[in-house]
């Protein structure tokens, strides 16, 4: 009872370190968070950023559910999602690695420390080499989680929210702290002694308990084998719903050695797919963004599993490396530190803002006019293109009163790419195919279909010349929802033109480029 007592204390307070880790970063600008976001606009930022995101915030929790809310609030997409889910898989191995710095006094403790700490980062970091590649070019994440979640429920998913979370208790003690220091620095400082001391306690608890003190039972009954260590971290992180904690404890065993660095290892593994357990379970009472992204989470670490686990030569190599940094960073111990600001943040910051200048950024200005009572006003759209064969993205900012008003915040964020005869806007499909073919969608007003109606059509519009524009025709299952005439430039990848008639084949308002300029 004494044991169990101490256990709970010593987990309220590791999961008070991480909320208060939080806090403190937030202190510094409460947008911050949301500005990082909006820059997300291809898959390489969106990577880096959940890896940032996810450092600064100290919970992947917390940061796959903003990311699983934006997606729901139809801001970005699924593919978009992805890149910064993995990113978020390596930004939550700071946690542990943070743990390893509380041994820097001791020498020895301190190398194994910090082997433990870093081999997790090391795994997530040689699966994302792996996955984002086949991500980025062959959909692969994206594509089996869609058809995973619409085989699993179907089309027709629940809309009920389910928020839980452990904040409901850390509150009170965290809004009490920052009252007395709200200085992000101290309170950052606070969180890591905190932390430290909480998964020492923790560890030697759990030790103490599972083991009854004894090295040989935890070797025999835990780590006998890599199998049996990936079943222990995946079914005690599945339990207590936590990777930071399990990955964490692991690393007092190791620098004790108490267990090696090998079958720490395996463990973390188990840990990584535990954890999924928490969002799989979220997810269900969620949108199919949310499924798919739960799922998403669950197949990036099977994935690295299916990889490392069966083949004990690879399976050496995180090892390996990690080994290695320890000894190094034995030697300059200020180099761990170094490892952190760099790997977690300076390197981040660095490729975002690299990634996000080289961007080819183009602007639309588009002019409505409804006929119904005369009113004109203006739409302006900036595309962000990484590459020209990849996914771009429309920055949409809507309802302007004049062509030079813009807004901070765009109204909507669409996607949009060019691919074998196809350009695709949100979810709507142009093929650049034969006249007069013709293929079906829907949308929230019903079923329609396309045709394609002319090509190669020369749009002008005062200064402003484009050729190969493609003109697409849109009709409704039922009449009374008019049709639209859509003109497409399918090598800039943007709409040129768009009039919409009614039943009777009135025009009733049209949208037509003005201008389009490079930024």
């Amino acid at each position: 009872m004494k044991n169990a007592f101490y256990l709970l204390i010593g987990l309220f307070l590791f999961l008070l370190a991480i909320d208060l880790i939080g806090n403190s970063f937030k202190l510094l600008n409460k947008e911050v968070v949301e500005s990082i976001l909006q820059l997300t606009s291809n898959p390489f930022i969106g990577l880096f950023i959940g890896l940032l995101i996810t450092a600064l915030i100290q919970s992947s929790s917390t940061s796959t559910s903003m990311v699983v809310a934006i997606v729901a609030s139809g801001s970005i997409g699924l593919s978009e999602a992805i890149p910064m889910i993995m990113g978020a898989n390596v930004g939550t191995t700071l946690t542990s690695t943070l743990v390893s710095l509380s041994f820097i006094t001791k020498k020895e403790e301190f190398r194994k420390a910090l082997s433990a700490g870093v081999v997790h980062d090391f795994f997530n970091i040689l699966v994302v080499a792996i996955l984002f590649p086949l991500e980025y070019y062959y959909g692969l994440l994206t594509n089996l989680s869609s058809s995973i979640s619409t085989l699993i429920v179907g089309n027709n998913y629940g809309s009920i929210q389910s928020e839980y979370g452990y904040s409901v208790f850390t509150r009170p003690i965290i809004d009490w702290i920052t009252g007395l220091f709200p200085f992000p620095i101290i309170l950052s400082i606070l969180a890591f002694a905190i932390l430290a001391l909480s998964i020492k306690v923790i560890s030697k608890i759990l030790y103490k308990t599972i083991t009854g003190g004894s090295k040989e039972v935890l070797q025999r009954y835990f780590f006998g084998g890599p199998y049996r260590s990936f079943l222990w971290g995946a079914a005690i992180t599945a339990g207590i719903q936590s990777s930071s904690v399990t990955t964490s404890v692991i690393v007092p065993f190791v620098a004790t050695r108490k267990i090696k660095l090998k079958q720490a290892f395996t463990f973390i593994m188990g840990a990584n797919v535990g954890t999924t357990l928490t969002a799989l379970i979220a997810a269900t009472f969620k949108s199919e963004a949310a499924i798919s992204i739960a799922l998403v989470h669950l197949l990036f670490n099977l994935f690295g599993v299916l990889i490392f686990l069966p083949f004990p030569f690879i399976r050496k190599i995180p090892v390996n490396l990690a080994r290695n940094f320890g000894r190094r960073a034995n030697d300059a111990r200020i180099l761990g530190f170094v490892y952190i600001i760099f790997t977690f943040f300076v390197i981040p910051f660095i490729l975002i803002s690299y990634t996000n200048a080289r961007q080819d950024r183009v602007e639309l200005t588009y002019e409505i006019n409804k006929k119904s009572n005369g009113e004109t006003n203006f739409k302006k759209i900036v595309v962000k293109e990484f590459d020209a064969n990849h996914l771009n993205h429309w920055f949409v900012y809507e309802g302007l009163k004049t062509k030079e008003e813009a807004t901070d915040v765009p109204t909507e964020i669409l996607e949009a790419y060019y691919k074998k005869n196809l350009m695709i806007l949100d979810n709507m499909v142009f093929k650049l195919g034969s006249i007069n073919e013709c293929w079906s969608g829907s949308d929230e007003l019903g079923n329609y279909n396309i045709c394609l109606k002319d090509m190669e059509v020369v749009y002008k519009r005062g200064s402003l010349t484009l050729d190969s524009v493609y003109a697409f025709e849109k009709r409704y299952s039922v009449d009374s929802l008019g049709w639209e005439k859509i003109y497409v430039d399918p090598v800039r990848q943007i709409i040129v033109k768009s009039l919409l008639y009614d039943d009777a084949g009135d025009l009733t308002s049209s949208e037509v480029l003005v201008e389009l300029s490079k930024l």
